[in-house]
């Protein structure tokens, strides 16, 4: 029997079901907590600031000692943090269960998708098995938060991690020449920069909306199983449109179409009446981040030697704007709202457009 060559992309499946599909019952669940919308916020800002750190040395790391190791080590680690949940019984405690559950699951990130290029796998396949389990994910936590306590979809996540660990144990040993790579790289942030900036811009944008997305879904008269339902659609979508688009098209233009489709996204949400215009509008953001997130992937796996630290780096500036996103929404809601954050992240998505187009042409 031949030899089963995608492990790499069962790891994302089940790495991203784990990690993103209980994301947006954070908010609601600090909620059942007594935990108010500011501490919500300081919280994820936090638990981004934690990740902006290791995302970068973790990422550095395995261009230094090996992807395989890092990832085995990183996603038996997240297994453990996520069942940490369970003693978060106020705001300290989930502030640091947060914080050793953001440092966790980006052991393995970096490390896994320089493995897969290594060995030759297309960058668009593996992040659309990405999307296809944060949307697997998705429904059946959604599904299952209708059922039982709230606090149980975190052994859910424990569970997919440690299908993921158990999964990594079966890749393969490959040959790996140590990079020297300097403590702060210059000339990858340079090379680059167009991509780190814009990114930054689009996704604090896109993060200050997803701050309180679950408690404007319950506003909106959606429920637990909409909040699933939501990210379902947006990262089916994106399955679909990896799988079958994206390694196709050039990186500069798949950039510009994520860009932009977001502003268009952001709007969208902001204008829904009811959660039907909301399901819809997360159509258009499946396909705005699958090309913005294959394209920028791309860009950097191409034009960058020291793959994993160039996309620690990006993993860097993704944790920074998940740092700025919830600062703009705390910011934000005091004068209009959840919908005054939307309106202004759709500004804020076409800034990024307009930023990239500007410092890739100066390349």
């Amino acid at each position: 029997m031949a030899e089963f060559k995608y492990y790499p992309h069962a790891i994302k499946f089940f790495s991203a079901a784990a990690i993103w599909s209980i994301m947006n019952y954070i908010p609601i669940f600090a909620k059942s907590l007594g935990i108010s919308d500011t501490e919500i916020g300081i919280i994820a800002s936090l638990f981004a600031a934690a990740m902006f750190v290791s995302t970068y040395f973790f990422g550095r790391l395995a261009d230094v000692i090996g992807r395989r190791s890092l990832i085995i080590v990183g996603l038996l680690l997240s297994s453990a943090s996520f069942l940490l949940y369970i003693y978060a019984k106020d705001f300290t405690g989930l502030l640091i269960v947060r914080i050793l559950n953001g440092i966790a699951i980006t052991i393995q990130a970096s490390a896994l998708v320089a493995y897969a290029h290594d060995v030759g796998h297309k960058i668009g396949k593996l992040t659309a098995f990405e999307a296809l389990g944060i949307a697997s994910g998705s429904i059946f936590i959604g599904l299952f938060s209708l059922y039982f306590d709230l606090v149980s979809i975190f052994l859910v996540s424990a569970f997919f991690s440690f299908i993921a660990f158990m999964t990594s144990l079966k890749l393969e040993k490959i040959g790996f020449t140590k990079i020297k790579t300097p403590i702060f790289p210059r000339h990858i942030l340079k090379r680059n920069l167009p991509i780190y900036i814009s990114f930054f811009i689009r996704q604090a944008a896109a993060n200050s909306i997803w701050v309180f997305w679950g408690l404007y879904i319950l506003q909106l008269g959606g429920n637990l199983f909409f909040v699933g339902l939501t990210m379902a659609i947006n990262t089916f979508t994106q399955f679909l449109v990896m799988l079958t688009v994206t390694d196709k098209i050039k990186v500069n233009r798949l950039i510009q179409l994520g860009t932009i489709l977001s502003a268009v996204t952001f709007f969208a949400f902001a204008l829904s009446a009811d959660i039907w215009q909301l399901l819809s509008a997360n159509i258009i953001l499946g396909f705005s981040w699958a090309f913005l997130y294959v394209g920028s992937v791309r860009w950097v796996v191409d034009n960058t030697k020291e793959k994993a630290t160039g996309l620690g780096l990006l993993g860097s500036f993704i944790n920074l704007s998940n740092l700025a996103g919830p600062l703009i929404a705390t910011a934000v809601i005091q004068f209009g709202g959840y919908r005054m954050i939307m309106f202004v992240a759709a500004a804020m998505a076409f800034g990024s457009f307009l930023v990239f187009d500007v410092l890739a042409k100066s390349k």
